[in-house]
Formats: structure tokens, C-alpha cells, sequence
């Protein structure tokens, strides 16, 4: 049996918890509040253990809460990252399903934000988005369904790239070694060749007339 014999407040919401065995605990108010924490508590093993579950609980939530006040996470991101820090995986997954039932995370809300930042801002092509997005731990579905809503945005964003930043290479249709260099490059960017084929052949026409 362990007796409580300090409580003390803490800055961040925590309490300084003290036991009769020399211990001292720093858990969360919330935790303290539910356990009905108080000097003089007496906590057999079972509900030592219990609040111990619980402390790690909070511990892992809060980390969580804090990484998601910088920047968004998909569920498989926000379980590797907090993995990185924490080796109770079960737990881990617990806080993360309920951060997602509680909508805090929600990947397809991500994923359309990260489809609108790698189609119409950095003007990647589907498959190059669609591989980032699965990076950030966006299932295939899920991804697929994200980038569905940017499908006409390919040809329009192929001819701002060509105009802005590969104009300079294509100034000669016959010049086979720059155009083929554009070619690669906004293959990587994540365009098809009949994609990449069709904009160019459109730009040089443009060009022409």
C-alpha cells in the first residue's frame, strides 16, 4: 500500500505527487481529479497501477496535442512520431483513435489540404502528389479521392509551367536536347509523357502563331 504524503501544484497543469516510499509523480490535474488524488490518499497495487496507466495516458496525449499545435498529422504520421518518443504502441494507438474520433485529426480533411498544396501550389502532377501525399501516411483510397477534385487542373498547370519556368529551354522545337530535358523534369514533377507530350506540342503551336 503507498500513502500519498505531498500534493503539490506545478506549472503546465501538473501536480508534484510525493509517496510515503520516497516517489515523486508529476502528473496532470486531470489525472489527479479523477483518481480523487489528496494527502493521505492510499493506493493498493492495482490502483497504483491503474493510475500509472493513466499517467502515461495523459503523458502521450499531451505530446500529442503539442505536435499538433505546430502542424497537421495523418494518423499513421502522428503514430510514428509519438513512437519515436513513448514504447507503449498500444496506448499510443488508443490516443491517436480517439483524437480521431474526437475530429482533432482527421486524414481526409489532410489529405484534401495536402492535395491542394502539391497540385495547385507547387504544380506536382498526380503521380508525383499522390506519392506525397502516401509519404504523409495518406492511405491510397484516401489519397486517390483527395486529388480526384484537382483532375482538370493538369493541362492548365502544365502551361503555367511551361510558360514561367521553362520557356527560356524551348525556344527551338528542333533543339531535341532541350526539349527532352524539359520532358524528364516534368516527368519528375509527376506528369505522364502523353501528358508532358501533348503541353509542350500546345506551347510550341502557341509559340508558332
Amino acid at each position: 500500500m503507498l500513502r500519498i504524503v505531498a500534493l503539490k501544484p506545478q506549472k503546465k497543469k501538473r501536480y508534484a505527487v510525493t509517496f510515503d516510499d520516497g516517489r515523486t509523480l508529476m502528473l496532470a490535474c486531470d489525472t489527479v481529479w479523477d483518481f480523487n488524488l489528496q494527502e493521505g490518499t492510499e493506493l493498493d497495487d492495482k490502483r497504483f497501477a491503474e493510475l500509472m496507466r493513466a499517467a502515461v495516458r495523459a503523458k502521450i496525449r499531451a505530446a500529442a496535442l503539442k505536435k499538433l499545435s505546430y502542424r497537421d498529422y495523418s494518423s499513421a504520421e502522428l503514430t510514428k512520431k509519438l513512437s519515436e518518443d513513448f514504447r507503449s504502441t498500444a496506448v499510443i494507438r488508443e490516443i491517436v483513435g480517439r483524437l480521431a474520433e474526437e475530429d482533432i485529426i482527421n486524414d481526409e480533411r489532410y489529405a484534401d489540404r495536402l492535395a491542394y498544396k502539391y497540385i495547385m501550389v507547387k504544380r506536382f502532377g498526380v503521380h508525383r502528389a499522390r506519392r506525397e501525399l502516401m509519404l504523409h501516411g495518406i492511405e491510397r483510397p484516401a489519397a486517390d479521392e483527395a486529388l480526384s477534385r484537382y483532375s482538370g487542373s493538369t493541362q492548365d498547370n502544365l502551361a503555367v509551367l511551361l510558360e514561367k519556368k521553362y520557356a527560356r529551354f524551348l525556344t527551338d522545337r528542333e533543339d531535341r536536347s532541350a526539349v527532352e530535358r524539359v520532358k524528364s523534369s516534368l516527368v519528375r514533377l509527376g506528369y505522364s509523357f502523353t501528358e508532358v507530350n501533348r503541353a509542350i506540342d500546345e506551347f510550341f503551336s502557341m509559340e508558332e502563331q
